[in-house]
């Protein structure tokens, strides 16, 4: 059962709304002297009661005049339960239909309807007007829902209506209180004494006194100095409460209605979303590439443009994909829902939900980005993740971040990923995830890296890993992270510090082979202090070509004309690991009577050892670099 219900009224101008909270709560929403003169609501206001069953209801009472729809639509974010109230002397209203549209095209499914004022009314007459709702819901979300009587003044039916809320949130579900936490700013105001003050309904996660958070979208550091649910004070918010903060540090300039207080890096802050928009039946709203439309988006409006996507026309009476071009930037995460309205004259024309918060701007037939929507919009949790996988900047993500990102069931992931790995949609890294379309996608650029450079060097084992590297736009530990994938999944191969095609093979003529030997033979006599790589070579292009074929494989190159067999290296290593076994560290001189090399041999070694982090230079001397 849920003990956090959120029930928000709805319906047309002075048909009782305030009124019917009032006789359910005891409490008074019109809470400024502006709404008690005016007789009507302007802003959201919030009151709260107990059901039969225990339950505690907290209710956003939302305005129903047309200027202040914008203020209807705050209101609904995180409701659970809507009342739908209709007066009993007029029936369903413009802003009725128009409260109805908005509440379906958000995804809120659980109604009640309340007829209201039926003291004022004849009984012949109140049936008339059940019957004109009932055929106006018709074919609606709406359809089933019960239409309970009530006077708010006499307080009759009411307690049918209360037993009736209580039947309906039975079977509401638990908000998940797992997920980060996140409330959408209706109200920002100064209390004296205490500072900022910021109101909202904790759609997501849990909020504890002492937390930081984020103001988004300015990203201001804010800290929860209290909290309070129902006019008291608690310790700690769940998900599905109407909640006050009171914030530390905070100007009231730093945060504003329409902001969104949650976790740090949680919600991604944007001016452009792809999204699938529905549309009403009313051909007024059509939409065409560019149109100018308004955006209400938890509690923001926002100015956008609409570019459809995958058609010239999103339609009216149709579902159609379409990028939104916005003119602010706006901070939200994939799966929230937004009402569109028409710039002027102000018409609800349909509403939508963001498919990827951070797309890039791309073309408008795009096929892939169409099936990459298409999955984002019906797919399970394992068509998410691969499409999460996808589409990510990143080339590899952890599970951690997947299930920061999509905010789904930590076992739900972990099953699908092992889907994924056993049908080879993903591989795994020590970082993370791939998908096999981005995993192929490098791999045949790297094989025709190699192929290009094995058809222009055939005499050189492969390319020397750090010169792969710069090859990719990719960070070098994701690459490196590939590069040993590959080289498992028996794609290239490592020699040495080489990146070579896996069947790739020097083939060496008599006379190259010879000389090979007589360069390696020479090496071998050299020791510690062996020819150069002039002298081997006299500068001669075949030789040279030859000499370098060899490099990283049988020779370490020093620096540009000194170089090492590989097994007097390998011996300098030794002597210097056995060194440190009594030493802390190693100074040139002393290096050089070891190995009985010149000081120009010494110096190259060391700094070469160095270079690939044996040892590390420290004033005149090199101590052992701890592995």
């Amino acid at each position: 059962m849920n003990n956090n219900v959120i029930i928000g009224t709805a319906g047309h101008i002075d048909h009782g709304k305030t009124t019917l909270i009032k006789a359910l709560s005891g409490i008074e929403t019109d809470t400024t002297q502006e709404e008690k003169d005016r007789g009507m609501s302007i802003n959201l206001g919030f009151a709260y009661f107990d059901l039969p069953s225990g339950k505690r209801c907290g209710v956003v009472d939302v305005p129903g005049h047309e200027r202040f729809i914008k203020n209807m639509l705050a209101g609904v974010s995180g409701i659970n339960l809507v009342l739908l109230l209709v007066d009993s002397r007029e029936g369903i209203m413009p802003q009725t239909k128009e409260h109805i549209d908005i509440l379906t095209l958000l995804g809120i499914e659980n109604y009640i309807i309340v007829m209201t004022k039926i003291d004022l009314v004849e009984e012949e007459y109140r049936e008339l007007v059940k019957e004109d709702i009932q055929e106006f819901i018709s074919g609606t979300v709406l359809e089933n829902s019960p239409i309970i009587e009530v006077d708010s003044i006499s307080k009759k039916g009411l307690d049918t209506l209360l037993a009736t809320i209580d039947k309906k949130t039975e079977d509401i579900a638990a908000k998940n209180v797992e997920k980060n936490a996140r409330i959408n700013i209706d109200r920002s105001f100064q209390v004296k004494g205490f500072g900022t003050v910021v109101t909202g309904t904790l759609t997501e996660g849990v909020i504890n006194v002492g937390d930081e958070l984020v103001i988004y979208p300015k990203e201001v550091k804010a800290k929860v100095r209290n909290i309070q649910v129902h006019s008291k004070d608690v310790e700690t918010a769940y998900a599905g409460q109407r909640t006050a903060i009171n914030l530390a540090n905070i100007k009231f300039d730093d945060v504003k209605r329409g902001d969104t207080l949650a976790t740090a890096g949680s919600l991604t802050k944007t001016y452009m979303i792809d999204t699938e928009i529905k549309l009403i039946n009313d051909e007024r709203a059509n939409l065409e590439l560019w149109d100018r439309v308004r955006i209400y988006i938890g509690t923001e409006e926002v100015m956008a443009r609409v570019v459809p996507l995958g058609t010239d026309l999103l339609k009216a009476g149709e579902s159609s994909f379409a990028q939104l071009r916005l003119e602010e930037e706006i901070a939200v995460k994939n799966y929230d829902k937004f009402i569109i309205r028409t710039y002027s004259p102000m018409i609800t024309i349909g509403g939508g939900v963001i498919l990827d918060a951070n797309p890039k701007k791309h073309s408008r037939f795009n096929e892939e980005i169409l099936e990459k929507l298409k999955v984002q919009l019906e797919g399970n949790t394992t068509d998410l993740i691969a499409n999460y996988l996808l589409s990510h900047t990143d080339y590899l993500n952890s599970k951690e971040n997947i299930l920061k990102e999509l905010q789904l069931p930590k076992e739900e992931v972990e099953e699908s990923i092992i889907q994924l790995l056993e049908g080879t949609t993903i591989y795994e890294t020590k970082l993370g995830y791939i998908h096999k379309k981005k995993y192929d996608e490098v791999l045949e650029k790297l094989k025709k890296l190699l192929s290009d450079y094995h058809n222009r060097y055939k005499l050189k084992v492969g390319i020397p890993k750090i010169e792969v590297l710069s090859k990719f736009k990719i960070s070098q530990k994701e690459m490196l992270e590939l590069l040993d994938l590959f080289i498992l999944n028996n794609e290239i191969r490592l020699e040495g510090n080489l990146v070579a095609e896996k069947d790739f093979e020097v083939n060496y003529d008599k006379k190259q082979l010879a000389e090979k030997e007589r360069i390696e033979k020479a090496l071998l006599d050299g020791g510690f202090t062996p020819p150069s790589v002039k002298e081997l070579t006299n500068g001669e292009k075949p030789k040279v070509e030859l000499l370098e074929s060899l490099i990283d494989n049988t020779i370490v190159r020093l620096d540009a004309d000194l170089v090492l067999h590989e097994k007097v290296f390998k011996d300098a290593v030794q002597k210097v690991e056995d060194h440190f076994k009594t030493n802390n560290q190693i100074g040139l001189a002393e290096f050089r009577d070891m190995t009985g090399s010149s000081r120009k041999y010494s110096m190259a070694i060391l700094e070469y050892m160095d270079k690939i982090g044996i040892t590390r230079r420290l004033d005149n001397y090199r101590v052992l670099v701890k592995k």
